[in-house]
């Protein structure tokens, strides 16, 4: 028997991993093929610019072009991977429910701090 039979046999053992379906599959390819032509238009567009810098076809274009690119694209990373290692797209349904919530609330005319239990208005 092997070690991983025998911890999904054990009481308290690891439980068996969930084998993804065809969806997260599907979603994860497109989001691979997406990500790496995006990369790849992005890297030639790059070497593309750096190029026109060190060839001085025109003189600034290419310095201006990569330096608005990394102005825009530098916070958008950063920022994108501060929300990943906090946990921001941990439950990105969460936010859109409350919405309903607080639109619920507002409808039956109760106060937003209430914490759902009802308004004093009168």
């Amino acid at each position: 028997m092997t070690h991983a039979r025998r911890l999904r046999s054990v009481p308290g053992g690891a439980p068996p991993r969930a084998r993804p379906d065809l969806r997260t599959i599907a979603v994860l390819s497109f989001a691979v093929v997406v990500l790496a032509s995006a990369g790849l238009g992005f890297a030639y567009k790059m070497t593309e610019f750096t190029m026109t810098i060190v060839n001085d076809d025109i003189v600034g274009f290419g310095a201006a072009a990569v330096s608005v690119y990394l102005i825009g694209m530098v916070p958008i990373v950063f920022l994108t991977l501060w929300a990943v290692f906090t946990g921001k797209f941990r439950d990105i349904e969460r936010p859109k429910f409350r919405l309903f919530e607080l639109d619920r609330e507002i409808e039956r005319g109760g106060e937003l701090g209430s914490g759902g239990r009802g308004g004093s208005h009168g």
